[in-house]
């Protein structure tokens, strides 16, 4: 009654050829990043630019971008350092809550089983 109709999909795009891949090399700019006139640098391009290609930076323009890299890296290790500190904290209380339940859970079962040996009485 119906018919399977095959999907309509187009043809994946060919691979680039060797002339076409050259060509488009020859027609690619390359920039060096901006500074702003206040001397303030787009931190992202730096960056990535110092992690990269660093031999293009200037070199004031490259002590300036290691620094700034470099405090960020200094942060990160405090914060992780605080993190290790707090999670040391909470595995502490987490281990004496479960010492103190634990303690609970006995002083139930004492209570329950003094309670058993009066009714039977």
């Amino acid at each position: 009654m119906f018919k399977k109709a095959k999907p309509q999909i187009e043809p994946p795009p060919t691979a680039p050829t060797v002339d076409e891949m050259q060509a488009d090399m020859e027609t690619f700019v390359f920039t060096q990043p901006s500074i702003n006139s206040s001397g303030n640098t787009d931190n992202a391009d730096l960056e990535h630019t110092l992690l990269t290609e660093p031999e293009s930076l200037a070199l004031p323009t490259w002590w300036q971008v290691f620094d700034e890299y470099d405090q960020k890296v200094r942060k990160m290790a405090a914060m992780e350092e605080k993190l290790v500190t707090q999670r040391d904290r909470l595995l502490a209380c987490q281990a004496k809550l479960d010492e103190n339940a634990q303690q609970l859970r006995d002083g139930i079962q004492r209570q329950q089983t003094s309670i058993k040996e009066v009714v039977k009485v």
